[in-house]
């Protein structure tokens, strides 16, 4: 009875013009399931797996299956299985800086694309950002469909600031210090929460600063550095005389991270902060946060003006591997979770969608305060390198960043040495200045 009454609702759905009658997907036939590659860090999959896959089952009658692994074992499935060409996966997750080396492993999704608006006319690829865009391209290919975008922006407690004789956000680097001399209050409350750990959060500590400075890493065409040029290191010396000369930062800040930013805001230790978007709706939570309806949000101050104004743009993407024996399936699986209807009922589970439309939601804005400023940045943000070596600079960087925020070398001297280690890195990789 039950595979009877799969049949007829598969049947009513072919009859209805649902999903089972685009020509192309009963021509492949219909696999038993979907095989779902991830990661699984944070709850922000929580619709894609609770609410869309089970959607996805009732309207084709076939599972997905998710493998939600950790960082670097998922890193290393994906790696191995699409290294060796296996029909294993259907479906892979892929972030930013992974998109060097799994581009060659995945379609031209210019091509899944076509596929997607020929079956569905209002998927609306304009509504996506055109930094989400960016940062789904690598090499000129288009490697996935953005499912996540997040980026850096700033949080900062408004009536504080008001109390202080400050009626907005801090527009410039010079304005951004000011307040915060103005709003520290050690140390029960700091100006200024830093994601200052030696890890893989130290990136976006700095980026924000470095690129509304004009500083720029490296062209890895050409091997040519740029880290330690005098805008990368005013930029970080902006960033660690917070920390070490001005002490508006917590103390502890060297070993925050990406939960800790989190519970600092929560626990009232700071003012303002530059990190990620959605993590404004944690901070800003009235179940957990003694600070919750306090939060405002802008975009990052630039170096002398406004305008300036730049921010690191990361993320997560959908997208079908060569090898796929069920492609089209897929496909349609990817469709389904980037609609705008999916987006937006993502986003209020902890999503940040890179659709426009659900960014700038009015329901949305309303209710978290802080995406349609997200939307405004990525627009203009820089996506994460996604070169196969940026792995590795990047270990050196934390380093020479770690120094700077722990007091133990300028920020000439750490990027010095930066480049330094680079310029290294880069000929083992076969990559030279031009």
């Amino acid at each position: 009875m039950a595979a009877l009454g799969r049949r007829q609702a598969l049947g009513t759905a072919v009859a209805a013009g649902g999903i089972l009658a685009t020509p192309g997907l009963r021509a492949q036939g219909r696999p038993d399931k979907l095989v779902y590659i991830g990661e699984n860090q944070g709850g922000w999959k929580r619709v894609l797996m609770e609410e869309v896959a089970p959607a996805f089952e009732r309207e084709t009658g076939i599972r997905v299956e998710f493998t939600m692994l950790p960082v670097d074992a998922w890193r290393a499935r994906l790696k191995a299985e699409l290294g060796a060409g296996s029909s294993g996966i259907d479906i892979a997750q892929w972030s930013v800086g992974m998109a060097g080396w799994m581009s060659p492993h995945v379609l031209d999704h210019q091509e899944v694309l076509a596929k997607i608006t020929g079956r569905d006319p209002g998927f609306d690829w304009d509504d996506f950002l055109g930094g989400s865009k960016r940062a789904a391209t690598y090499d000129g290919k288009l490697s996935g469909i953005p499912y996540r975008v997040t980026t850096g922006i700033l949080h900062y407690q408004k009536p504080i600031l008001e109390r202080a004789g400050f009626n907005k956000a801090p527009q410039t680097f010079a304005e951004f210090e000011r307040v915060a001399l103005a709003v520290n209050t050690p140390p029960e409350r700091y100006a200024v929460g830093v994601m200052g750990k030696q890890g893989s959060g130290l990136y976006s500590t700095l980026a924000s600063w470095l690129y509304s400075a004009g500083g720029r890493l490296v062209d890895f065409r050409t091997g040519e550095i740029f880290i330690n040029e005098p805008k990368a290191v005013e930029s970080l010396q902006f960033l660690a005389d917070l920390v070490v000369k001005h002490k508006v930062t917590p103390p502890e800040v060297t070993t925050w991270e990406y939960d800790e930013i989190i519970a600092g805001g929560q626990r009232d230790r700071y003012v303002m902060c530059q990190t990620f978007a959605p993590y404004g709706t944690l901070i800003n939570d009235p179940a957990n946060s003694r600070t919750a309806g306090r939060w405002a949000w802008d975009t990052v101050p630039g170096q002398t003006a406004k305008e300036q104004s730049r921010t690191w743009i990361d993320g997560h993407f959908l997208a079908v591997p060569r090898y796929a024996r069920n492609a089209d399936w897929s496909i349609e699986f990817i469709r389904m979770a980037c609609s705008q209807r999916w987006q937006l009922r993502s986003m209020e589970r902890g999503n940040a969608p890179p659709r426009g439309s659900v960014l700038r939601d009015t329901d949305m804005t309303a209710k978290l305060g802080w995406p349609p400023v997200a939307a405004a940045a990525i627009e203009t943000g820089f996506p994460t390198p996604a070169h196969p070596a940026w792995d590795t600079l990047e270990l050196a960087l934390r380093t020479g960043v770690s120094e700077c925020l722990l007091g133990q070398k300028t920020a000439k001297q750490a990027l010095d040495q930066v480049a330094l280690d680079w310029q290294r890195n880069l000929r083992r990789a076969g990559i030279r200045r031009g």
